[in-house]
């Protein structure tokens, strides 16, 4: 069993490979007992075998569009409430497919967030050609971020308008990478839990192999066998993951900084799922989908890139309150409160959050941001 799921999980990932292994060359296909290849299903074509079937499912079954996903209860859910998929779907893959199994689906997503980032790479270094003098003028207007803009009430509105043709790239890539990130991760927590359940001894003997394996073998060869032995407890975390190497993509931070401020008005924030949910049913996003996108694209540059998305985030928060302060209706300032619109608090959550899935804490949004202030926008928010 053990090789079947290996050799139909490397074949199903022929298609993100640009050296593919045919069916019968496979080290894990044996001459006295071949492992029958079956021709895919007319309703999934684009699936070599069931391994692809199974994660195009996952996927079709947690849409971002339709879907809103509650990181605390680790599931995806209707926006009626009703449970559509969580821990208990996962468990069920286990107890059918296997450990590796579910390392395999794991890896097949991984295939699939690499792919879209480099589509998204290629798509981002022809956007700069077209349109370099634009992503020049937005950083321009936004120098020093420690500084408001000149009215900045007009620049961020000019700004998302001149960029709203530059963004479908973005959403797409951000939701669904967002999307199989929270799969992937669903996945590890399972592995963790069984591994902590069944095999406790197991899972320390594990990481002993994979700290013998590096000091033994090769450096390539330990780094292989410790990742193998690691994914199969469900160690690591799933946003840690360096998917590709790229050169760096110029106004990045500046695009993305205006992509979650021209997005923030799409959507509202719902206590009970802990997340940012979509205004209307017709918006095409869903909160946690887009914060682990983010962090996971943001993640394959270097943490400047995220310190700058950062400050320009911030830099738009300071600017629209520092342009509207809040009076009594005495005409004095109130100080106690700051009464903010929703794009703003949106936006405040989104930058918390994000910080809270990342490496870099809150600590890094309070460079930008006084705490004092984040209290008083988000002070009702669970961020």
């Amino acid at each position: 069993m053990l090789s079947g799921l290996t050799l139909h999980y490397r074949q199903e990932s022929n298609k993100y490979k640009h050296k593919r292994i045919h069916h019968s060359e496979s080290v894990f296909q044996c001459s006295q007992a071949p492992i029958p290849r079956f021709a895919p299903t007319e309703q999934e074509s684009l699936y070599e075998n069931f391994m692809g079937r199974t994660m195009s499912a996952l996927l079709k079954l947690t849409e971002p569009q339709k879907t809103i996903y509650s990181l605390d209860s680790n599931g995806w859910f209707l926006p009626d409430g009703r449970d559509v998929a969580g821990g208990r779907i996962i468990a069920m893959l286990r107890e059918a497919m296997g450990t590796q199994g579910l390392v395999g689906i794991d890896k097949l997503l991984s295939y699939r967030i690499l792919n879209e980032l480099q589509r998204f790479v290629k798509s981002y270094r022809a956007v700069v050609k077209s349109h370099g003098v634009l992503l020049e003028q937005l950083r321009d207007g936004m120098f020093p971020e420690w500084k408001m803009p000149a009215d900045p009430h007009q620049f961020y509105e000019t700004a998302t308008k001149k960029t709203a043709k530059l963004m479908s790239p973005i959403l797409i890539c951000l939701r669904r990478v967002g999307q199989a990130q929270l799969l992937r991760r669903a996945i590890r927590r399972e592995l963790q839990i069984k591994a902590e359940v069944d095999a406790k001894r197991f899972k320390h003997a594990t990481n002993a192999l994979s700290l013998a394996s590096l000091a033994s073998a090769g450096v390539e060869e330990g780094l292989e066998v410790a990742v193998e032995s690691l994914a199969a407890i469900g160690e690591g975390d799933p946003l840690a993951t360096e998917f590709l190497r790229t050169d760096p993509l110029e106004g990045l931070p500046v695009l993305l900084a205006v992509f979650v401020i021209a997005h923030a008005r799409e959507l509202t924030y719902d206590a009970d799922f802990g997340s940012l949910v979509r205004l209307k049913e017709e918006y095409a996003i869903d909160g946690w989908p887009f914060v682990f996108g983010m962090a996971t694209l943001l993640r394959q540059f270097h943490p400047s890139y995220s310190h700058s998305a950062l400050a320009y985030i911030g830099q738009y928060i300071r600017s629209q309150i520092g342009s509207q302060p809040p009076q009594s209706s005495t005409g004095k300032k109130v100080e106690e409160n700051v009464d903010v619109t929703p794009e703003v608090k949106n936006v405040l959550v989104f930058a918390h959050q994000f910080c809270s899935v990342s490496s870099y804490g809150a600590v890094a949004l309070y460079e930008h941001i006084p705490q004092y202030l984040t209290d008083m926008i988000g002070g009702s928010f669970k961020v």
